[in-house]
């Protein structure tokens, strides 16, 4: 589990799904996770946010389209 210190069980369960189900090296869109976690778009991104971050994932630097992958 990722521990930052403040997150929720729910989130550290969150962070789990996101990284489980990415495959390393793969770029993904947030909105492609959102049905997996139930969870709106704008909540999604601010979870993939959040793992950028922490360094678990990196983005592509793009405003529009932004897509994130597994380090």
């Amino acid at each position: 589990m990722i521990k930052d210190g403040k997150s929720t069980e729910k989130t550290e369960m969150q962070y789990e799904i996101i990284l489980s189900a990415m495959e390393p090296g793969v770029w993904y869109q947030a909105s492609e996770f959102m049905e997996i976690l139930g969870l709106k778009e704008s909540r999604t991104r601010e979870l993939f946010r959040e793992l950028v971050a922490m360094n678990s994932l990196e983005d592509n630097g793009a405003t529009k389209g932004k897509k994130y992958r597994k380090l």
